[in-house]
């Protein structure tokens, strides 16, 4: 069957956009799809925008990669200029972002389907170089509370008297899981505990490499997630669930306990809690992704994975900081 390529640029972005629909499928059978109606919607219309932006350069083919690339470079220092103005966030440059890092994605995959003989477009060092110029020219947020992690949060934990409560602020800080994925559900007639069922084991990091141990917990949605935390925390909580069957304990308590050491330790903030220690863990993993090669919206996406998120947007609200 002969393959058509639509004549409008607007149609060209809706039929490459479709190619990487995947609201119904796994993230283990297309991990770089878009996967939510809200992702969908959103990277979509900031396509188009751009689109509407090479139309006014009286473009007619985004197989004209070359083209593709020197708009977008013009489009993002315009854009760029006019956020430093309005004074808009961060995140709503870095959303855009990531959804022209969606469209490159969608463009090259087309290209790789149907016409081999079309050069790949290659945005990325573009974008990463606004992804920094953004963090220098535009506020973090425009919410009043920037930044929930904890400036030390490894101080903070060591100050922490009671051992429950420091094994699942570790646990926490190390692997992303929200208190109630450390037997701490906010709800008291919930019970959520860590036990021997969670331990899945000792594995190479997928992207440091480095020897780590697996905890699976239920958390928000009722999905099932794996996180990694170190060697020496997953010791100390298989000892704890042979000791003592579970790891579980009051919401209340342990956060009460979370902010006595972040007085002590001088980083106490209303509203931080035990949730700024996943902040931190979103934080620090995302910048380990980009050490070790992957590429933004990879390093997003592995992100959003071990923090139980599945919608990119909202892990760019803990990767900012």
């Amino acid at each position: 069957m002969n393959h058509r390529w639509p004549t409008s640029l607007h149609s060209q972005t809706e039929a490459l956009f479709h190619g990487i629909r995947s609201i119904r499928e796994k993230k283990k059978s297309n991990p770089f799809g878009i996967h939510s109606f809200g992702s969908w919607d959103s990277y979509r219309n900031h396509a188009h925008r751009f689109v509407d932006f090479m139309i006014g350069k009286d473009r007619t083919s985004l197989l004209d990669t070359r083209s593709v690339h020197d708009d977008m470079a013009e489009y993002l220092e315009h854009i760029l200029t006019y956020y430093a103005e309005k004074k808009r966030s961060r995140q709503t440059m870095e959303t855009l972002l990531s959804a022209l890092g969606k469209f490159e994605y969608a463009l090259n995959r087309y290209i790789e389907m149907y016409y081999h003989d079309v050069p790949l477009l290659e945005s990325e060092p573009l974008r990463l170089e606004y992804y920094a110029r953004s963090r220098s020219l535009l506020r973090k947020s425009s919410r009043i509370f920037d930044n929930r992690a904890y400036p030390d949060p490894v101080q903070l934990i060591a100050n922490i008297r009671n051992k429950t409560f420091q094994l699942q602020a570790s646990l926490q800080y190390e692997g992303g899981l929200r208190a109630e994925g450390v037997g701490a559900p906010s709800n008291r007639r919930l019970k959520n505990p860590l036990t021997a069922s969670c331990l899945r084991g000792i594995i190479n990091d997928p992207v440091s490499r480095m020897v780590i141990g697996i905890v699976a917990t239920v958390e928000k949605g009722g999905k099932e997630t794996e996180h990694y935390v170190s060697l020496r925390t997953y010791r100390r909580l298989e000892q704890y669930v042979k000791e003592f069957g579970k790891l579980e304990s009051d919401y209340f308590e342990y956060v009460a306990a979370i902010n006595e050491a972040a007085r002590v330790t001088g980083q106490y903030s209303p509203g931080r809690g035990s949730h700024g220690l996943k902040h931190n863990f979103a934080q620090e993993r995302y910048l380990e992704c980009i050490d070790h090669g992957l590429k933004h919206e990879q390093a997003l996406q592995q992100t959003s994975l071990e923090t139980s998120h599945f919608r990119l947007r909202e892990t760019l609200t803990y990767t900012r900081g």
